[in-house]
């Protein structure tokens, strides 16, 4: 509504306006339907070749989410965690674990589902925000593709979804260039997305703010009836309805209304005291961008590079013929979704010195500003090969393969962050979930968060106890599984039924040989309580296989 966008199939983007005309709604909503389901089998074919590549996570809150969400559907609640983490992604993962059943598998299927639903959003956002239909195209198939929307698309993290919601939000307020503003219940829709985008992510919170501010000054300024004016008004309020109805429960529930930026700066505090300086913190997002996604930030100035390459060889030679075409004015319709995603960063540099911000990969935080970003690249990378000269379009597909060879040799070396799968814990999971009875109590070890991928991968949010708590915030605790006088008391206080663990001499003292052994880990059937007294001879006698560990479990 405040910001034009070009010319070139404005036509094509009515589909979806409640407002087409009859005659050409048929016409331009055939290749729209077409090409949003070849985004989405883009979109599933990148996530299936990521999963292919061995990729399952981003960190352990991969598996924290799933566990919640799996205690969730097993006892449901208002607030899913009664912690800082908002609750719409344990709604709809535990809503769908009802249905269906509390797996890792399941919640994987969920995160898959979402990523496609993601991209399909992030292409209509690309159609209201560019008016053409190829360009909107080339660039939501990029913001498919980079590596962080490649894996957040497969992630049981809510990071892709809520940016996407947040990226259709703004998009909703885009202008078509010499045109009507468009429907104000678009408007609405933006609005309904930022509600479901605020209740699963912080991020989105300050597009929240700015969608509210734009929708109520295209109220003001809108040439239209009451009703256009109510819709908008309406939507700036519906915008602010997430975060406002967190705080409020806050207050009722914890007795302050920011209780979760308190929860957030204790438990960054906790694990990095020092942390890094004021400056470093105020760039950190910026940078973590640039570094996670170097291809994006250098294509532009290929594009450029090739362009004025192009016109001076033109201008030498004296011919009249652009060689490239003007990408400038192209460029002009991301201007208030680059302000939106701006002014998003810069709130997050400043929570990030509060300490209020994500303890580990930044750049999780900037996906809108990514996907925005690889809308523009993919945008403006199809138009200048469209309307380039032959010898430009050669130079320009060599700049874009350098620019690609430059990445590939440099990336491994700029991430910072790596994580392990933790492909062990979920394999001794999934084993102890076979072969162990519904109803048995499990001690499962917590080495690190590592034990969150077993938990999940058992599904048993009643059933499965953590021998320790190792959250920073908390007095360190020794593991129980250290020695087999700890392990035993640790056993009886929990009425365990069976053990999940390291294979080490501490454990096997205890409990005797593993029932099955996944790389390091192992499970063990827990000795009955009569022989837990005796002093370890050899070889314990509760041997693999005793069923009757089980059936005196509590």
């Amino acid at each position: 509504m405040l910001q034009p966008a070009p010319a070139p199939g404005r036509e094509a983007g009515g589909a979806l306006d409640a407002g087409a005309s009859v005659g050409g709604a048929p016409a331009s909503a055939a290749p729209f339907a077409r090409d949003l389901a070849f985004v989405a089998l883009a979109k599933a074919a990148v996530s299936a070749l990521v999963l292919a590549l061995g990729f399952r996570a981003v960190s352990d809150d991969d598996f924290a989410r799933v566990v919640l969400a799996q205690a969730w559907a097993h006892a449901p609640r208002l607030d899913p965690t009664g912690t800082s983490w908002l609750p719409v992604p344990f709604w709809l993962n535990g809503a769908l674990f009802l249905l269906f059943s509390s797996t890792l598998e399941v919640a994987r299927a969920v995160a898959f589902a979402l990523g496609v639903a993601s991209a399909a959003l992030v292409y209509i956002s690309a159609r209201w925000i560019t008016g053409d239909r190829r360009a909107a195209l080339a660039g939501a198939l990029l913001a498919g593709a980079f590596p962080w929307s490649a894996c957040l698309g497969v992630a049981t993290v809510p990071e892709l979804p809520a940016a996407a919601l947040s990226l259709f939000a703004v998009a909703s307020l885009v202008t078509q260039p010499a045109g009507p503003a468009p429907p104000a219940g678009r408007a609405l829709l933006g609005a309904l997305a930022l509600v479901l985008a605020t209740l699963s992510r912080y991020e989105p919170w300050p597009v929240a703010v700015v969608f509210a501010a734009l929708a109520l000054l295209a109220a003001a300024r809108l040439g239209q009836g009451r009703a256009a004016k109510a819709k908008l008004a309406i939507a700036a309020l519906v915008a602010l309805a997430g975060p406002a109805a967190w705080i409020a429960w806050n207050r009722v529930a914890h007795g302050e209304a920011l209780h979760f930026l308190a929860r957030v700066a204790a438990y960054r505090n906790a694990v990095s005291p020092g942390g890094d300086g004021t400056l470093l913190r105020l760039f950190a997002y910026p940078a973590a961008m640039v570094r996670e996604e170097p291809e994006l930030f250098l294509s532009p100035i290929a594009i450029a590079l090739v362009a004025w390459r192009a016109r001076r060889a033109a201008a030498r030679g004296g011919r009249a013929p652009r060689p490239f075409p003007p990408l400038l004015r192209a460029a002009l319709p991301y201007a208030l979704p680059g302000a939106v995603a701006a002014f998003q960063i810069a709130a997050l540099s400043l929570a990030l010195v509060r300490d209020g911000a994500p303890t580990h990969h930044p750049e999780r935080a900037t996906l809108l500003a990514l996907l925005l970003f690889a809308l523009a690249v993919g945008d403006l990378t199809a138009r200048a090969f469209r309307g380039a000269s032959s010898g430009a379009r050669w130079a320009l597909g060599g700049a874009l393969l350098v620019v690609l060879c430059v990445g590939l040799v440099f990336r491994p070396h700029l991430r910072r962050e790596h994580f392990n799968p933790r492909t062990d814990e979920v394999a001794i999971g999934r084993a102890a979930a076979e072969l162990t009875p519904p109803s048995a109590p499990v001690l499962v070890e917590v080495v690190d968060y590592g034990h969150l991928a077993t938990l999940a991968a058992l599904g048993r949010p009643g059933g499965a106890h953590p021998d320790r708590s190792i959250d920073p915030r908390d007095p360190p605790v020794g593991s129980s599984f250290d020695d087999p006088a700890s392990l035993a008391r640790r056993v009886a206080d929990v009425g365990a039924a069976y053990l999940i663990g390291r294979v080490r001499p501490s454990v096997s003292a205890f409990a005797g040989p593993p029932l099955e052994t996944r790389g390091a880990w192992g499970l063990w059937a827990a000795p009955a309580a009569s022989t837990r007294a005796a002093p370890p001879t050899g070889p314990a006698e509760g041997a693999p296989g005793r069923a009757p560990s089980a059936e005196a479990a509590p």
